[in-house]
């Protein structure tokens, strides 16, 4: 919980700057990329997580990131600021809520939508029209599959949660008769 607060606290200031210089796109662009290497190679990972590794060794690879391009000036400044607060740890979090400021900026929210069986495109373009019309905002779509749920849709947009499933009518109706 402490680190949600203090990641938020970084991504709004990255994020301010970021919009105040014109290079939210780019800064954008580059923490998803950063984040992909997170993601997929282990050593990096392992890099920004263990409190272990000295400061230099982080700091050597985020110049590495700056070095290859896949960085710039701006966030690689942002990048040694992490590293020299013993904040790199923090760096997913960061990026998760620099994305989600800018989406809330936009008008846009992610909807993760639990369905019992794959939707097909028709039904998926009618649940984010509904959405849209719901929640007064564009909505992009992240399904999961779970077969539990026996039918209908359950759908997450930020905090609110709508609740279509059978097995959530079952619940109900189970309620009401207890």
């Amino acid at each position: 919980m402490k680190e949600n607060i203090i990641a938020g606290r970084y991504a709004e200031a990255l994020f301010q700057e970021a919009k105040s210089e014109n290079k939210l796109d780019q800064v954008l662009t580059q923490l998803e990329a950063v984040s992909g290497l997170y993601e997929t190679v282990n050593d990096f990972k392992t890099l920004v997580k263990s409190p272990l590794i000295k400061k230099e060794e982080k700091q050597a690879v985020v110049d590495v990131l700056k070095t290859k391009g896949v960085v710039d000036e701006f966030l690689y400044k942002f990048l040694t600021l992490l590293v020299s607060k013993n904040r790199l740890s923090l760096l997913e979090l960061i990026s998760k809520e620099v994305a989600s400021m800018n989406r809330k900026a936009k008008g846009e929210a992610e909807a993760f939508v639990t369905v019992a069986v794959s939707m097909d495109e028709t039904s998926k373009q009618a649940l984010k029209q509904t959405l849209d019309k719901i929640t007064g905002k564009k909505i992009t779509l992240k399904e999961n599959v779970d077969a539990t749920i026996l039918g209908g849709v359950v759908a997450q947009v930020e905090s609110s949660l709508y609740d279509a499933s059978v097995r959530g009518q079952l619940n109900k109706i189970k309620e009401q008769l207890v």
